[in-house]
């Protein structure tokens, strides 16, 4: 039986890269991130915001409450930074939200920072007129412009917005809001096919990541001694109907990305809403499939 040759081309690798974040940065939230924004809340007597669920936090139940706890920190003036800064949970959660993985904190005098990545400059540059192609574009350049290695950054170089709305809706608690299978017999060779650029940024993302959480498991080295590992993690089919909100306008109506299927492969659909869609209505509404975990 003639040898199989699997490819890690930039969207492989990407996906790959985002699946292994997802996993260790889930683990984190759950726990450790979990116990400080209870700590800050409970000091500052802040309850959980009652706004929808985004992302992955609603697929259990320690990730929906630190998703409405951070959101309501999120919210809190500047003011009361005072009432905790001498907290060590604070500290953890102001050293996590402004760390690059998400990119440039928008504004480091913020309570908890947003960070603003080559999407959020590219919705920025781009408004009031916002599409897929523009905004692709834009991203590219911003993220050049920016040198930015975060998620959404590494995202950005390939000007693939499939990728850039899957990466995107993983960190969509951390950023700025904008006004398959093989034939059996002998293994498969992988071939490490990753653009040297995009490899160079992804290794300051996953080295900051595993300085940030140095107690868990590390994130693998973007090089092709790796590539069976980012082979093994991407799974094209687990990111058809993430949805994440991009913007807004005075309406208020919200500006979403979302990844669904057109004639056998991924694309995005963009859409306006007078509500938040999150990833779970997008899947059941639009999709017909309930949410489950992926």
């Amino acid at each position: 039986m003639m040898r199989g040759r699997l490819v890690v081309d930039n969207r492989v690798f990407l996906l790959g890269l985002d699946e292994l974040y997802r996993v260790r940065m889930k683990s984190h939230e759950r726990r450790e991130l979990l116990e400080c924004a209870r700590r800050v809340a409970g000091k500052l007597d802040v309850r959980p915001a009652n706004v929808p669920v985004e992302g992955y936090y609603a697929e259990e139940a320690a990730l929906t409450e630190y998703f409405r706890l951070l959101r309501a920190l999120q919210e809190q003036p500047n003011s009361r930074t005072a009432e905790v800064e001498n907290e060590p949970a604070y500290e953890r959660l102001y050293e996590v939200t402004s760390a690059p993985l998400f990119g440039r904190p928008r504004n480091e005098e913020q309570f908890l920072p947003v960070g603003r990545d080559a999407l959020s400059e590219a919705l920025f540059r781009t408004r009031p007129v916002w599409t897929i192609p523009t905004l692709t574009a834009a991203a590219h350049e911003a993220g050049r412009a920016m040198d930015d290695f975060s998620l959404v950054g590494l995202a950005a170089i390939g000007q693939d917005p499939v990728v850039l709305a899957a990466l995107r809706e993983s960190v969509v608690l951390y950023s700025e809001l904008m006004y398959v299978g093989c034939a059996l017999g002998e293994p498969p060779e992988v071939e490490w096919r990753v653009d040297e650029e995009l490899a160079r940024q992804a290794a300051r993302f996953i080295a900051t990541f595993n300085a940030l959480f140095p107690d868990g498991s590390p994130l693998p080295s973007p090089s092709a001694k790796n590539a069976e590992v980012y082979w093994s993690a991407c799974d094209p089919k687990s990111v058809v109907g993430r949805c994440v909100r991009l913007g807004y306008d005075d309406g208020p109506k919200y500006y979403h990305w979302a990844i669904t299927w057109a004639e056998g492969g991924l694309i995005v659909d963009d859409f306006w809403a007078p509500e938040i869609w999150t990833t779970t209505r997008y899947r059941a509404e639009r999709l017909g499939f309930a949410a489950r975990k992926v």
